[in-house]
């Protein structure tokens, strides 16, 4: 070492003391290690004492002697007050023939850090002061390509000033590596050299380093001056093991080794300790920057202030006290004078990457003992207690997926990826009887790597408490400054647990009944703190809101969020909830409200624009929806936001780009199924049959929703291949019994094929569904069906009455063109296929039945008969 060991005193040089010069003296020996000797030593020239590096005669190996040359080299080029300088080197020749290097450096009288931190108790000030000191001088020597590989508490020196500071000096450049100079490495193939403790995980697994493996091992330094812990424990059970720690294992929460730490500080140490280098700052300048803010704000602050005030100035919580606030301010300003750039860069650096988080299917293996469905309900009880974890955690949104059937493990995290998910949760389960053992996992898609794990054994008859376990486990597997302040709910008696795991069992495999809000609302009465309770409540309202469009439904969830917000102090979870129920309605000022806070709270912002999106899609306002659209996939280019934009293009009439925009999505995420039904759609639109039927096709049968198999059916309606639409449009009403769409289009291949008897049956059944109904399509049905049933001046009345509230709906004038061709009304008729021929309408959609009749009429145009007759 370079320094005089407040615990070593410099011992007296042995008679065997080499005379390195006649210009050193050497007085002293300050240290030895495996390969040099350090002497302290008197510069006759200069009058001032100096440190001489020498290695020892027996370790003047080839590669000892480059390491020492390496550090000249090295050492020459820097010029830093927080660096041990470098003054002279010295070559002689050994009675053996080689030469021999001895390095002349600045001398420090003083202590090593570790020792410096054993023997004082600095305040937070000092601490940080030291930390910016230790960035200034590996900022420069970054500058120069200079990575130094073995940075550690023993190479910082500690020294005083005039004014008896504390001032810190990098030393050691010894396996430090240039990356201007040659790449040749200093020790052999699969050799580590440096400090295990100090590494960072690339430089343990032998990978490329560059300057943020540096600021890795200064997280240890600063993590272990700021709590009095090391991030990965002692190592006290050999080097393999602690490198297993530092490859694989997450480091000591900074909260759980300094309960009062500013949060700030926390989110600082767990980005310099991330095991992936891209999470950590890009440079120790913006650790400086952060560093010098926060050293700034702790003098201005009282102690007593300090944690509270820095906190509210990062997280903009609101400051309880008038002269805190201002005393806030005032370092916000000189801090700015400063350095503007570094406040913005320290605001950046400690700002959460957004997380998008996704569910994946609960494998279990083995039996579990109890009731019939205890495996569904235990299997529901682990996937709810993952996605409970995710409303846990700060600027981190729940992605939903559910698996298609038939995908194997690596299908899924395709498909994840393509979903834009960056994070996923997994769990397995080995059960016995009574009893699981349960592995949980955090994994990126992105690289399918596992990123975090544990596991425990939990008794599978005590779920409610297994649930609660999971849901903490699963949150620890993430970063500590993700994690949120929440307290938890209370228990449930195990009889209404048992009913709330099978209604979100039922909830989860759309097997929902009317009968399952009350029971959910009852069970909110009873413990209103189970936000999840409020969340099933939103998941089935809106599926029933889709199935019936009544409005009422989403007025009463929204009352029981406002009864929630009284009761819970997981405002965050309750706001998403809301947030998902508002998004089906059209309070465009209550949304942006909700929307506002969860911005505020952190949700990432492409989920809160994906919700504006819809939003605006299901309003009508598809410009609105484009826009937001675009927005959310400028931030995450999933094939959900690709999708987006392309449902908002396809409603607004641009086809052309929509086409565009799907059949990018269909070549980047060539199972987005979701993708060539629109695309379908968008063909069946355009009279494109051949193209439509190819797009939806391309879907997997068993991935085909019954809205797709309707589209289907219509194109081999228009194609006339009607033996095949029947096919599709049966398995359409076995899923979803009342499609009044489906029947109609059922009653016209009936009346195509002559079969009239079915034909009126199908055409009486649609009048029972739709005529109590207001509604603009019930309405066109219901015309529709009492013009196919003879009642053709009703039909004719209701149809003027639609013309007159919707003039330009292209599917009014298309019901009102039918309706006046049943009612011979052939001018009538005439006048809007002209109309929709005009718009751009396909001829393939007059092949019905009702429309050939116009090809015999004298009153009908030549233009019509010679586009839609055969």
């Amino acid at each position: 070492m370079d320094i005089a060991d407040s615990e070593v005193a410099p011992q007296s040089p042995a008679t065997d003391t080499p005379q390195l010069s006649d210009r050193y003296q050497i007085l002293s020996t300050l240290g030895a290690g495996g390969m040099g000797v350090v002497y302290l030593a008197e510069d006759r020239k200069l009058h001032r004492r100096v440190a001489v590096k020498r290695l020892k005669a027996d370790a003047a190996s080839d590669n000892a002697h480059q390491r020492i040359q390496q550090e000249a080299r090295l050492l020459a080029q820097l010029n830093h007050p927080n660096i041990v300088a470098l003054h002279d080197v010295l070559e002689d020749t050994l009675d053996n023939g080689g030469r021999s290097v001895a390095l002349v450096m600045e001398y420090i009288e003083g202590t090593t850090l570790r020792a410096w931190m054993r023997e004082r108790t600095p305040n937070l000030q000092q601490k940080l002061s030291l930390l910016m000191q230790i960035c200034q001088g590996l900022q420069q020597a970054h500058d120069l390509g200079i990575i130094h590989r073995d940075l550690k508490s023993d190479n910082i020196l500690i020294a005083e000033n005039a004014k008896g500071e504390p001032v810190a000096k990098i030393t050691d450049f010894g396996i430090a590596k240039s990356q201007q100079l040659d790449e040749q490495t200093l020790t052999a193939e699969n050799q580590l050299a440096g400090t295990i403790t100090a590494m960072s995980p690339e430089q343990i697994l032998g990978k490329a380093l560059d300057a943020r493996s540096d600021l890795f091992s200064l997280g240890t330094i600063a993590y272990e001056l700021l709590t009095g812990s090391r991030p990965f424990g002692k190592n006290d059970t050999g080097a393999l093991a602690m490198a297993h720690r530092v490859t694989n294992d997450p480091h000591t929460p900074p909260q759980q080794a300094w309960a009062g730490i500013p949060e700030p500080l926390a989110i600082l140490l767990d980005k310099l300790l991330a095991k992936d280098p891209a999470m950590r700052p890009q440079s120790a300048q913006i650790v400086y920057q952060g560093f010098a803010l926060l050293h700034k704000q702790g003098l201005e602050a009282e102690s007593e202030d300090y944690t509270a005030t820095l906190t509210d100035l990062f997280t903009h919580h609101k400051v309880k006290s008038r002269r805190r606030w201002q005393r806030a301010l005032a370092v916000v300003a000189a801090a700015l004078v400063l350095s503007t750039g570094g406040y913005w860069g320290w605001k950046e650096f400690t700002r959460l990457e957004p997380q998008y988080i996704a569910v994946m299917p609960v494998e279990i293996n083995g039996e579990i003992r109890g009731e019939e469905n205890a495996e569904a309900l235990t299997r529901t009880m682990v996937r709810q207690a993952l996605m409970n974890s995710v409303s846990q955690l700060k600027a981190s949104a729940l992605v939903s997926f559910e698996p298609k059937e038939g995908m194997d493990f690596e299908a899924q995290l395709r498909a994840l990826r393509d979903k834009g998910v960056t994070d996923a949760l997994f769990a397995r389960l080995e059960c016995a009887e009574a009893r699981c053992e349960i592995e949980l996992q955090r994994l990126k898609p992105l690289n399918s790597q596992v990123q975090q794990q544990s596991g425990f054994t939990f008794l599978s008859g005590m779920r409610q408490a297994a649930g609660d376990r999971i849901t903490n486990s699963s949150t620890t597997l993430f970063p500590s400054s993700y994690i949120k302040q929440n307290s938890a709910p209370a228990a449930m008696p195990d009889r209404d647990y048992e009913q709330y795991l099978k209604i979100a069992s039922r909830t989860i495999n759309r097997n929902i009944s009317e009968g399952d809000l009350p029971a959910i609302r009852r069970l909110i009465e009873a413990y209103p703190k189970h936000h999840n309770l409020y969340r099933t409540y939103a998941d089935i309202t809106t599926f029933l809101f889709l199935e019936d469009g009544n409005v009422e439904r989403l007025e009463s969830a929204l009352s029981l969020i406002n009864f929630g917000k009284t009761q819970t102090d997981n405002h965050s979870a309750l706001l998403e909830t809301e947030l998902l129920i508002r998004s089906f309605g059209s309070d465009q000022v209550a949304f942006d409200r909700v929307s506002s806070k969860l911005k505020a709270l952190g949700l990432p912002t492409a989920d809160i624009l994906s919700h504006y999106a819809r939003h605006s899609f299901r309003k009508g306002d598809y410009e609105s929806g484009l826009k937001y659209a675009n927005e959310a996939g400028a931030l995450n280019p999933s094939a959900d936001n690709l999708y987006l934009i392309a449902t908002n293009l396809t409603a607004s009439g641009n086809y052309a780009t929509a086409r565009t925009t799907l059949h990018q999505l269909t070549k980047k995420f060539p199972e987005h199924w979701s993708a060539y039904s629109l695309l379908g759609v968008i063909e069946l639109e355009e009279g494109n049959l051949r193209a439509a039927e190819i797009a939806i096709t391309r879907i997997p049968e068993k991935n085909r929703g019954w809205r797709t198999k309707s589209n289907l059916g219509t194109v081999y309606l228009l194609q006339k291949r009607y033996s095949k639409a029947l096919n599709e449009f049966e398995h359409v009403l076995a899923s979803v019994p009342d499609s009044i769409a489906t029947i109609e289009q059922m009653s016209a291949i009936y009346l195509a094929q002559g079969k009239n008897k079915d034909a009126e049956n199908s055409f009486l059944q649609i009048l029972q569904l739709t005529e109590n109904e207001e509604g603009l399509i019930d309405r066109q049905y219901y015309a529709l069906a009492l013009a196919n049933l003879n009642r053709t001046s009703e039909a004719i009345s209701i149809a003027h009455k639609l013309l007159q509230t919707a003039p330009d709906d292209t599917y009014v004038k298309y019901t009102a063109a039918q309706v006046y061709a049943l009612g011979e009304e052939w001018g009538s008729a005439n006048y809007f296929v002209e109309q929709l021929l005009d718009q751009g309408m396909s001829t393939e959609w007059f092949n019905l039945h009702v429309f050939q009749k116009l090809c015999t009429q004298t009153q009908v145009s030549d233009s019509v008969k010679a586009a839609i007759c055969e």
